[in-house]
């Protein structure tokens, strides 16, 4: 029996995982401190101590995540997670073996172990409150030189004199921000996006600008990179009506030429899940064959 965590910016979801296979799962809103972080998961694990064999700890975490010491580092949505190495304290204190990788490397690892993709060039745009991503050759990750190769959210736009990146230009919940800012509107993501479908402004004005950045990221990856299969991973990855509208984008002049094959992941917001569980058994196969 695995447990495995999915630390995101507004929820981390947890799960536990048999015989490959999510049995049970459920979440908890972010909290603002190491400290209340540290007390959840702690008390999160003894509660599934008491009634399951637990194997081995997984965690999926935004960041520069050093998968050998189980530090995370660089910035994040939490940028707590660099003040303490929670998962080797957590491996210390119950003395049961963790695993840790960046979230947007496990939605890639889910899909890897799960699905084994014939294509051998793959890259992986995560779509949440920002936007974080993942280079895979022949199966295996690319780290790059600061274990950052694949970070597109960082990627620079000039949005109308000021310099931005993908990840505050490229999501939602930031037109969520925006649309409130400029306007004094304040719904949600999903009446946002049920607005730009019906062409009501100012929502489908500030949706619509939003998918041109994120069509400009990916014809800049398919430039740049030339993958084989462009995965588009995160919660809003299941609904097919934002797939869609992001491949219509696409069809505008200016991307015209440009080779692009875009595919969801296949289990949509729980990839991470899966892949922190993938995670574990590569790095049980690799002790093993040492």
């Amino acid at each position: 029996m695995y447990l495995v965590f999915d630390i995101g910016g507004s929820s981390t979801k947890y799960a536990l995982i048999e015989n490959e296979k999510i049995i049970m799962k459920d979440s908890e809103k972010s909290l603002p401190t190491m400290k209340e972080f540290l007390k959840f998961l702690e008390e999160t694990i003894e509660t599934f101590l008491k009634d399951y064999d637990i194997e081995a700890i997984g965690f999926s975490s935004p960041g520069t995540v050093d998968s050998k010491s189980l530090k995370v580092g660089g910035l994040s949505a939490l940028n707590y997670l660099a003040e303490e190495n929670f998962a080797s304290l957590i491996e210390d204190k119950y003395s049961i073996p963790v695993a840790i990788e960046n979230d947007a490397n496990c939605a890639a690892l889910g899909e890897i172990y799960y699905k084994k993709p014939k294509e051998n060039l793959l890259a992986f745009v995560i779509i949440g409150s920002g936007i974080g991503g993942a280079l895979v050759k022949d199966s295996k990750i690319i780290r790059g030189l600061s274990l950052e190769s694949g970070e597109f959210g960082y990627m620079l736009f000039n949005d109308f004199g000021k310099i931005k990146n993908l990840s505050s230009l490229g999501t939602l919940p930031n037109v969520r921000r925006t649309i409130k800012e400029k306007y004094g509107i304040d719904l949600d993501t999903y009446e946002i996006f049920d607005k730009y479908l019906k062409k009501e402004n100012p929502f489908y004005e500030e949706v619509d600008k939003m998918f041109t950045y994120l069509a400009m990221g990916l014809y800049n990856i398919a430039y740049a990179i030339n993958p084989e299969v462009i995965y588009i991973g995160g919660a809003i990855s299941e609904d097919e009506r934002f797939i869609n509208s992001l491949k219509e984008k696409l069809q505008d002049d200016i991307f015209s030429g440009v080779s692009l094959n875009i595919r969801p992941v296949s289990f949509f917001n729980d990839n991470n899940l899966y892949g922190a569980y993938a995670n574990i058994k590569l790095k049980e196969e690799r002790i093993k064959n040492d």
